[in-house]
């Protein structure tokens, strides 16, 4: 979901009508593209178990170490820490995806709910809508010979007619889209209860990973995921500097993998091998959500108030040798 704004510098990946249909398409497969590498089902420990979600941020693995964490512990409707998070604000037409919400930094649209939880929230109707989007001013990269993981515990939305939504958690890299690199570690659209895992690369149009589509595991199932918190995670891993992978977790099982084979190696390197922005957000309509219903949206019957919650953000480092626990 490459939605940037000027900080980084990058413009919006064109998720115009002439590519939603095939990004729909995509994006709602039940199975990964044939560019796509589809792991083995493997867990991560210390991403957080189901049982643990809602009891705060989990430590790290052995041989991981902590390099940044938001837990949302501020009182009832306070705004985002600003050392942790600066706001993206303006019309979605500036981010090139069609998307309609106007992103604030009204408490109105995203605030602390006091319970340890950042909300972010949807309001409006018909095609006036107000809504947030935030991004880690600090960026953050795998160390070369090293890895880095990046999670969190999120609710997705559950309005009562929910087409048009489309919450995400994702990365940006610094630069030119989508050369730079985006890692879309959570996406759904129209309160399906989906969860879709992408990489971007290379250029636009069309390129080695395919933009706008780029390389995923399409919109698969999330049982539970709008009516209670999972653990979204992604590993980019560099260890081996003749291999370097991305995998992908739900609640630390792993249900999505790439690595460096797939794409040019400049072309990867361009896009992997660097610091990147942690992204939180919610939009409304856009190419994504028409696409998969083939419809315009956000539609008359949109249900207003649909909240985006997230129990924690967690940036972790592996700096050990290939042995530690992933």
């Amino acid at each position: 979901m490459s939605r940037s704004h000027s900080p980084l510098s990058v413009l919006r990946r064109g998720l115009l009508p002439v590519a939603a249909a095939a990004l729909a398409a995509a994006l709602s497969a039940a199975a990964p593209s044939s560019a796509s590498v589809s792991a083995p089902v493997t867990t991560s420990p210390g991403i957080g178990s189901a049982a643990e979600q809602r009891s705060g941020v989990p430590s790290p693995a052995p041989g991981w170490r902590r390099v940044w964490t938001d837990s949302f512990d501020g009182g009832a409707g306070s705004r985002v820490d600003a050392d942790r998070w600066t706001y993206d604000v303006g019309p979605g037409s500036n981010f090139g995806t069609g998307e309609i919400e106007t992103a604030t930094d009204s408490t109105d649209n995203v605030f602390q709910d006091g319970r340890g939880n950042l909300v972010i929230r949807a309001l409006g109707s018909d095609r006036t809508w107000t809504s947030g989007r935030i991004r880690t001013p600090r960026l953050f990269g795998a160390p070369a010979g090293g890895a880095m993981r990046v999670s969190a515990s999120i609710q997705q939305p559950n309005p009562a007619h929910g087409l048009g939504y489309w919450p995400a958690f994702w990365m940006l890299g610094p630069g030119d889209w989508p050369g730079a690199g985006e890692i879309d570690i959570l996406e759904d659209v129209n309160a399906r209860s989906h969860v879709a895992s992408t990489f971007h690369c290379g250029v636009y149009p069309d390129g080695p990973c395919n933009e706008p589509i780029g390389i995923g595991s399409g919109l698969k199932p999330c049982p539970g995921c709008q009516t209670s918190f999972h653990t979204y995670s992604v590993v980019v891993d560099r260890r081996n500097p003749l291999r370097e992978r991305i995998r992908w977790y739900l609640d630390g099982a792993q249900t999505f993998a790439i690595d460096q084979s797939q794409v040019p190696a400049e072309t990867w390197r361009a896009a992997v091998d660097h610091g990147f922005a942690v992204i939180l957000d919610l939009a409304v309509g856009g190419g994504f959500p028409d696409g998969v219903c083939g419809c315009s949206t956000p539609t008359p019957q949109t249900s207003s108030g649909g909240t985006l919650q997230v129990g924690y953000v967690a940036v972790d480092e592996l700096s050990s040798p290939r042995g530690a626990r992933q």
